[in-house]
């Protein structure tokens, strides 16, 4: 399965999913308040096919240093906009911003419940003037690709959704096969 960033809602972050969708392939959307503020239709078709919606945040801060409760209202801001939009709470899959987290900020997040996830492969997608060739895209993700990878791919890459079902197709004909990350040892579907 994948992890996906919902950095600004755009045509590609309406292709996406919907590609992932079509292949049964149940993703973990992460999104920050932005998204869920300008785009709530879009967030919600991502429920309606069946995708994990995750927590990146309100604001896309450096977490690292956050003390408990700017950390707490930091992701608390985004559980309540969610909750207040679709009825239900957020499931508890968090991906720092940036990748950039600490020991503490850690403990805080699977104190607040959450399951706290990085990813094993990725490459520069999200700067929007300067996207990777599809073959540049392909060379970084077919190489890259491992047992066990979970995958971040930004949603705001227009190459992403360019190159998504192919891509999705050359991977199973390596063998590789798509699985939940709540199938992931110690997660629970919460």
């Amino acid at each position: 399965k994948y992890a996906m960033g919902m950095e600004h809602a755009n045509l590609v972050s309406a292709i996406i999913p919907g590609v992932m969708g079509q292949t049964g392939m149940e993703t973990v959307e992460i999104v920050k308040g932005v998204v869920e503020e300008t785009s709530p239709d879009l967030v919600k078709r991502m429920l309606d096919e069946g995708h994990i919606v995750g927590n990146h945040s309100y604001h896309h801060p450096d977490m690292s240093q956050m003390d408990k409760e700017a950390f707490t209202k930091e992701l608390g801001e985004l559980e309540t906009l969610y909750e207040q939009t679709f009825g239900q709470p957020m499931q508890k899959f968090y991906r720092p911003p940036q990748g950039k987290y600490s020991a503490n900020n850690l403990q805080i997040a699977s104190d607040l419940g959450y399951k706290t996830f990085f990813w094993s492969l990725a490459y520069v997608d999200w700067e929007q003037d300067n996207q990777p060739t599809h073959e540049e895209a392909f060379n970084k993700l077919l190489k890259r690709v491992h047992p066990g990878a979970i995958v971040l791919l930004h949603n705001t890459s227009k190459t992403n959704g360019e190159i998504l079902d192919e891509l999705l197709t050359k991977w199973e004909e390596m063998g590789y096969s798509f699985r939940s990350l709540t199938q992931l040892p110690g997660v629970e579907n919460n």
